[in-house]
């Protein structure tokens, strides 16, 4: 790499001052009679040049070694991945390889630059929020439809997800969603002498008519803002976890 270069017009060469080309890319030079080479401090030759008309040539540089880069600095990974437009791993890694670039840290960390220009909308931050006592908030959801139906003939289920203790309560879904919300709400409260102050879900068509319900109980209805699955992330990852259960169960009976 060349530093702090001068423009002299009526020069018939391009001149190198040896000192500072060694200084400033940690390489030192080896003249021979008919040659010279150019290497780094651990001996790999970087360079080999020609002897031409009382001069030692840098010409044909391209001829003599595979492309390469020349620096003085050893940058990081993340500095390489930023310099080559937020390449991915692979090309950094090919680009590093191939052009023999010096690499202070090989570790690629995460870069939330890329993820941020990569993701289809704005991330949401996680919640550290959680329920001192049970039944504080209670989420509920819906799954389905299933593509075949239960042994009670049902193609949905209902699930509750306690916010403090993380219990779920699962009912095959036959009746509404409301009344089968009045024999959890009977049963959870008698067990745990303790009434639901808080219910979490979204404004999906099956809940819509428990508003009214709701308010004439005295629990308030934590709503989730349309098109925001991650405010009910909570249940849905349980959603997830129950569906894949059931999938692992089937596979190990060999059942279709």
């Amino acid at each position: 790499m060349l530093k702090q270069l001068l423009l002299v017009p009526e020069i018939q060469k391009n001149l190198i001052f040896v000192q500072q080309f060694c200084s400033d890319n940690l390489v030192f030079f080896e003249f021979h009679d008919r040659f010279f080479l150019i290497k780094d401090y651990l001996g790999k030759i970087l360079h080999r040049g020609t002897f031409k008309d009382g001069l030692y040539s840098f010409s044909n540089l391209s001829d003599t070694l595979p492309p390469h880069a020349l620096t003085a600095v050893r940058a990081s990974y993340q500095i390489w991945h930023n310099r080559l437009g937020y390449a991915s791993f692979p090309v950094l890694q090919k680009s590093i390889s191939t052009f023999t670039l010096l690499v202070a840290n090989k570790r690629l960390p995460v870069c939330s630059d890329c993820q941020l220009a990569r993701s289809s909308q704005l991330s949401f931050k996680t919640s550290n929020h959680k329920s001192i006592n049970p039944l504080d908030i209670v989420h509920t959801d819906v799954w389905g439809p299933a593509p075949i139906l239960s042994t009670s003939g049902a193609r949905y289920y209902l699930c509750f997800l306690d916010d403090c203790t993380k219990f779920i309560w699962l009912f095959p879904l036959i009746l509404n969603v409301e009344k089968v919300f009045l024999l959890f709400k009977t049963s959870v409260e008698r067990q745990f002498n303790r009434t639901i102050k808080n219910i979490q879900f979204d404004w999906g068509g099956e809940y819509r008519r428990m508003s009214t319900l709701l308010t004439q109980i005295g629990i308030h209805h934590r709503r989730a803002c349309p098109y925001t699955y991650q405010q009910m992330g909570a249940v849905e990852r349980r959603h997830k976890q129950i569906v894949e259960v059931g999938l692992s169960l089937l596979s190990h009976s060999k059942l279709p």
